[in-house]
């Protein structure tokens, strides 16, 4: 339940930051001479596909690190699992960190 309300908040939070981004980075057109026509400075099919975007980013990001999670878990000759959450290995979770942090990094290089 806890991890649902993490998940949850930071999805939140990227959405939040999509829209301040776009709201931000959307420049006003500059008026021509005698051309008085309301623009807006909001341009919502750029936060649609900015928002699509970050969702698929979001996605493939969360499968690539679980298949890394996956791949160092078979590496290892020991369970992950039970090792840092029955046995309370902080080794091991150090490990499993250093492991996730090093594909976050590779991950977003890649998407940016």
């Amino acid at each position: 339940m806890k991890a649902q309300r993490i998940v949850s908040t930071t999805f939140c939070l990227v959405m939040v930051a999509l829209c301040v981004f776009a709201v931000f980075v959307t420049t006003a057109n500059a008026q021509e001479e005698g051309a008085a026509e309301e623009t807006s400075l909001l341009n919502f099919t750029a936060l649609g596909i900015l928002i699509i975007e970050g969702i698929i980013f979001s996605i493939v990001g969360l499968v690539i690190l679980m298949v890394g999670y996956k791949i160092f878990d078979l590496a290892t000759p020991y369970d992950l699992n039970r090792q840092i959450a029955e046995e309370n290995n902080t080794a091991a979770g150090i490990a499993v960190a250093g492991v996730l942090v090093s594909l976050g990094i590779i991950v977003a290089a890649a998407m940016g």
